[in-house]
C-alpha cells in the first residue's frame, strides 16, 4: 500500500506541474484570432461604376482577439491585383468582375466578396461632335439618366473630350463634319484628312479608320449611312463628289450614278427603310432633284429654271422650294413621292406644285435645318434665331418662334427620337475657356427645357445616341 500511495502521489503532482504550464506551440489551447472584414459604403453583392470610373475600397478590420500582424490580397476577375489594404481600381474594361479580398493572419484567413460591372459611361444621351480652337475634332457626351438615377442624386451634364480619355494619343482629324451610327460603331467623317473613324458605340475606343488614298478628292462632307443590316452607304464629299461606301469590309468605291457634267450642291438627306435606302441630292447644273435608291430617279425637268432654296424628305415625300432663276422673288413648293420615280422610267410623281411670292424669305439655302414630322413642320435656324415652317402651307414664318438667349452662332441642331425635344448647338468664338454651347427646348411650343452653357467645343453636329 505505502508503494501505491507513493506512486499516485508522483503522478497527481505532475498533473499540477502540466495544468501550470502555458504551452505557445502548435498544441496551444488559446482562443484564436479570428479576423473580421467589412467595406464601409457598400451594402450590396453587386457594385456599379462607369468605365474609367475608379472605385476606392478602405476596408474596416478587426480582430476577436489579439492583434497579429495582417496580409492583404485583393482578386478581381480571378486574378490577384493588389497585395495593399487598401483597394484602388479603375474600370478600363466593360464587363463583370468577381472581386475578393482575402486577409490572412498567422491563425489564419477571412475572405469577402462582391461583383463588380464596369458600365459603359455612353449608353444613351446627346453626343457633341465638336471642333476645337485647333481645328481638331472632339466629342462630348451628356449621359441620359432613368428618373430612378435622378431621384437618386444623379445630374445630367456634359463630359468632354470622350474621344482622347478613350484613344490617348489618337485623333478623330481636322475638318470634322458628320457622324452616323451603324451597330455597334459611330462612323466620325474627317474631310481635311479625307477619313471616316470607327470608334466603339459603348466605349468610344477607335476600331478602325476608312481611307482611300486612291482617290484624292474622297472628302467625305456627309456620310449616309442607316442604321441597319445594309452593306452599303453613299457619302457626299467636298465638290459635290459621290463615294460608296462598304461598311462592312471598310472599302470606298466611285459612285457612278449620276451622269456628266451633274454639279450637286453640299446637301444631302436619306430615308431607310427595311429594304433599302433613299439617298437625295440636288443637282445644280441641271435644276433636278435625284434619289439613288434600288435604282436612281429624278425629277427630269420639272424644275428647270428653278435654283435651290431648301429640300427635305419625310417618309411619304420629298419636299422641294425653289426659287425662279429669272424672278428670284417667284418661289415654288414642289412635292415629290418618296422615290421621285415611282416605276424606272415612269414619269415624275408630282403630289403638289405650288408657286408663290415672297422677295425676302427667311429660309434660305444656308439655314440649318431639321425635319420634325411628329408636328408636320421644318424647323430651321438663322444666325440665332429659330422658325419653323408647316410644310403642309405656303406661308413662310417672317418672325422666329425661338431667339437664343445666348451670344454666339448657332451651329447644329437635331430632334429628340421622339420628336418632343430640340437640340441646338451655340458657337461663341470670343468666349473664354469652352466656346459652346446646348439648349434644349420643347420642340412644339419653343419653351427652354435646358440651357447647359460653354460646355463642349464649337457644336459641329449634334446627334441623340439611343441604347443599343
Amino acid at each position: 500500500m505505502n508503494s501505491l500511495s507513493k506512486y499516485l502521489a508522483i503522478v497527481f503532482f505532475s498533473l499540477v506541474l502540466i495544468s501550470c504550464y502555458k504551452d505557445h506551440s502548435t498544441l496551444d489551447t488559446r482562443a484564436l484570432s479570428e479576423i473580421q472584414v467589412s467595406f464601409n459604403g457598400i451594402s450590396s453583392p453587386v457594385v456599379n461604376i462607369d468605365k474609367n470610373e475608379t472605385l476606392t475600397i478602405d476596408p474596416a478590420i478587426s480582430q476577436t482577439e489579439e492583434d497579429l500582424p495582417l496580409t492583404y490580397e485583393w482578386q478581381v476577375g480571378y486574378e490577384v491585383f493588389s497585395t495593399e489594404k487598401e483597394l484602388v481600381y479603375t474600370g478600363t474594361k466593360l464587363g463583370s468582375f468577381p472581386v475578393r479580398l482575402k486577409v490572412s493572419n498567422s491563425d489564419g484567413s477571412t475572405f469577402k466578396s462582391f461583383t463588380l460591372n464596369v458600365n459603359s459611361p455612353y449608353e444613351e444621351g446627346l453626343l457633341v461632335l465638336g471642333e476645337d480652337e485647333d481645328g481638331e475634332g472632339t466629342l462630348a457626351f451628356m449621359r441620359k439618366y432613368s428618373d430612378e438615377e435622378k431621384a437618386a442624386g444623379k445630374v445630367e451634364s456634359f463630359a468632354n473630350n470622350c474621344f482622347a480619355v478613350n484613344n490617348p494619343g489618337l485623333t478623330l482629324g481636322r475638318g470634322i463634319t458628320d457622324v452616323a451610327k451603324r451597330a455597334a460603331q459611330l462612323f466620325i467623317s474627317s474631310a481635311d484628312e479625307g477619313k471616316i473613324s470607327l470608334i466603339n458605340t459603348k466605349t468610344f475606343e477607335l476600331e478602325s479608320v476608312i481611307t482611300a488614298p486612291e482617290f484624292p478628292d474622297f472628302k467625305p462632307y456627309r456620310i449616309n449611312i442607316p442604321d441597319n443590316t445594309a452593306t452599303s452607304a453613299v457619302v457626299l464629299c467636298e465638290e459635290g463628289k459621290l463615294y460608296t461606301l462598304a461598311t462592312k469590309e471598310h472599302l470606298v468605291l466611285q459612285n457612278t450614278a449620276l451622269p456628266a457634267g451633274a454639279d450637286l450642291a453640299m446637301k444631302t438627306f436619306f430615308v431607310a427603310t427595311i429594304n433599302f435606302t433613299s439617298n437625295y441630292f440636288w443637282d445644280k447644273a441641271n435644276s433636278r432633284i435625284w434619289n439613288l435608291w434600288y435604282t436612281n430617279s429624278n425629277s427630269k425637268e420639272t424644275l428647270t429654271g428653278q435654283e435651290l432654296i431648301q429640300f427635305f424628305p419625310i417618309s411619304t415625300a420629298c419636299y422641294t422650294l425653289t426659287r425662279d432663276k429669272n424672278n428670284p422673288a417667284l418661289l415654288t413648293k414642289t412635292v415629290f413621292g418618296p422615290y421621285i420615280q415611282v416605276f424606272f422610267d415612269d414619269p415624275v410623281e408630282i403630289l403638289e406644285q405650288e408657286t408663290f411670292t415672297h422677295a425676302a424669305p427667311t429660309l434660305t439655302e444656308n439655314s440649318i435645318t431639321v425635319v420634325n414630322e411628329k408636328y408636320n413642320k421644318l424647323i430651321y435656324a438663322n444666325d440665332r434665331e429659330i422658325y419653323q415652317w408647316y410644310y403642309s402651307g405656303l406661308s413662310l414664318p417672317s418672325t422666329p418662334f425661338i431667339t437664343v438667349s445666348l451670344p454666339g452662332t448657332i451651329t447644329s441642331m437635331n430632334l429628340s427620337d421622339d420628336g418632343n425635344e430640340l437640340y441646338v448647338g451655340v458657337y461663341n468664338p470670343a468666349a473664354s475657356g469652352l466656346k459652346g454651347s446646348v439648349l434644349i427646348y420643347n420642340a412644339d411650343n419653343g419653351t427652354l427645357i435646358n440651357k447647359y452653357e460653354g460646355v463642349t467645343d464649337k457644336p459641329v453636329k449634334l446627334f441623340y445616341k439611343k441604347k443599343d
